[in-house]
């Protein structure tokens, strides 16, 4: 409800622990002490996940005496390890595999394509595919496959396409947020532009792993699973399985997940209907609302601003929620006193919609968003409010196990002006109270005694609210129709720009600044 957010997949997580140095924002890390093996029960039972169907029509057989195989996907997500179970598979069953995998500089969530060419009589051709040369493309993730790196070995009358609908956020859309992902549909219909219309099979496959094999690791053996079934890839599931078995790396889940694929080109009612008794839950539905965290809306509000937010909405049911929620999490990053204030400001611009613009909340909804953010800055005091929201523990206490310890980790801005470049560990056990007492500390956010309220970043954040509203005012000044409104909800909409922490937020907020500059009304000479 705060606007988009980003969330890390445990599943697909690096595990390299480079986030604990750098800027990355603060989280909460759960260390294992050693413990005695014990025997672990099969994941099926540990989790209850359904079991594969024993029984697999066999698959159709693929003809020809050569397949080229032009695989898609993303880094850390095992493309190359994939490409070379299916080369394996493909020499068991007497078959000649040639490949080159063509990582470049590829990184986590970074494009990695994978050629493969299986042949019945001898080596042919490079082992790179040439344009238009793929029989059958892999396509582990859409946005790979839909680019030119994975059409340009297409063509219409010749490639079929086994894939996944999922949609991974490319590296670049961590740095740049503001980039907008084109839709699942707007892809398909590129990749189907550019391959054969009567050859594609698609599934959710990250979901259906989860729900199915209980990881979204099993994704792409998934899809492989898919294209041996439809016959497409010309290997026999035996020796998939067989090469899932020497590849010795998660062998029960991948063969779970390699059986499901088939199944889903078999019987997909069965495997729809086995994947709902296990339904997959998004990154965020494991973080509870944070305005339930410490009681109703209402009554962190009181009764005067509950009143001042049913005037404003003026019987707008969804502009009276977001008005609530923004007050009352405003109340709680420092007083009623401040949304008052909030609200006085977002009132001004109700006023002129409804002078100029009746029946819209456009402008009044993107001025309440925008100017919450900029208001409830997250500084020191709001960090430490935030850590022990208990919301922000469940993620990690469901994760944990007895005897674990967690520990928070933080890279404090005055550690890191006297030259500490790495995170530090607070465990959440014995630095509760401190927190505790921090988190009260917001009585002094602002004030002479603020001893963080010196730095650079923390003087910037208390200068935006005011240069906001400067801006949006010249903004509606004058303003006499509905398109005289276009510059200000632009400019209200701009505070989503100020992100990230430090070093990163000061550079955003110079990107603020710039378009608000860009977005100000040329002065009427005319007035």
């Amino acid at each position: 409800p705060f606007g988009r957010k980003t969330t890390i997949d445990q599943d697909s997580c690096n595990v390299d622990l480079s986030c604990l140095e750098g800027d990355c924002p603060a989280f909460i890390t759960i260390t294992r002490p050693k413990r005695p093996r014990r025997r672990r029960s099969s994941r099926s039972e540990a989790t209850s996940l359904p079991v594969p169907p024993a029984s697999i029509p066999a698959p159709p057989k693929s003809s020809g005496d050569e397949v080229n195989i032009h695989i898609t996907g993303i880094g850390g997500t095992g493309v190359v390890t994939t490409g070379q179970l299916i080369g394996t598979a493909a020499m068991l069953d007497g078959s000649g595999a040639h490949g080159l995998d063509q990582i470049g500089l590829s990184q986590k969530a970074g494009p990695v394509v994978s050629d493969l060419r299986i042949t019945q009589d001898g080596r042919s051709g490079s082992n790179r595919l040439g344009d238009g040369q793929a029989d059958l493309l892999l396509a582990f993730d859409l946005l790979v496959a839909a680019s030119p790196t994975g059409l340009d070995a297409a063509d219409p009358s010749r490639t079929s396409v086994v894939g996944s609908l999922d949609l991974v956020p490319p590296g670049s859309k961590t740095a740049h947020p503001e980039i907008e992902m084109p839709t699942a549909a707007e892809l398909l219909e590129r990749v189907q532009a550019e391959t054969r219309s009567d050859a594609h099979f698609w599934a959710s496959a990250s979901d259906l792993a989860q729900a199915l094999v209980g990881d979204t690791v099993g994704a792409n053996i998934f899809v492989v699973g898919m294209a041996v079934q439809s016959g497409l890839l010309p290997v026999s599931p035996e020796a998939l399985e067989t090469a899932i078995g020497l590849n010795g790396v998660a062998v029960e889940l991948n063969t779970a997940a390699f059986r499901w694929g088939r199944w889903w080109v078999a019987n997909r009612a069965k495997v729809e209907e086995a994947a709902a008794r296990h339904p997959v839950s998004a990154p965020g539905d494991a973080l509870p609302s944070i305005v339930s965290a410490d009681g109703d809306s209402q009554a962190v509000l009181g009764q005067k601003l509950s009143d001042r937010i049913a005037e404003l909405a003026d019987g707008d049911t969804v502009l009276a929620a977001a008005l609530e929620l923004f007050a009352a999490e405003i109340v709680r990053f420092q007083n009623r006193t401040l949304a008052d204030r909030y609200l006085d400001g977002v009132a001004e611009f109700a006023a002129v919609e409804r002078r100029v613009n009746p029946g819209s909340a456009a402008l009044t909804a993107a001025v309440a968003a925008g100017l919450f953010k900029l208001t409830a800055y997250k500084d020191e005091y709001e960090v430490a409010r935030l850590m022990l929201d208990p919301d922000g523990h469940a993620p990690a206490i469901a994760v944990a196990e007895p005897g674990d310890r967690l520990a928070w980790r933080l890279h404090p801005p005055t550690l890191r002006a006297l030259g500490r470049k790495n995170k530090i560990a607070l465990s959440v056990r014995l630095w509760r109270p401190l927190m505790g007492l921090l988190a009260k500390g917001k009585r002094l956010r602002g004030t002479p005694f603020d001893p963080f309220g010196r730095a650079k970043v923390r003087r910037e954040e208390r200068r935006l609210p005011a240069e906001y509203l400067v801006a949006l005012r010249q903004a509606v000044d004058g303003a006499a129709t509905p398109e005289d409104l276009h510059s200000a909800q632009a400019i209200a909409e701009a505070a989503d720009l100020v992100r990230g922490y430090e070093d990163i937020k000061q550079a955003n907020i110079a990107k603020f600044r710039s378009r608000l500059a860009g977005t100000a009304k040329t002065p009427n000479p005319h007035r």
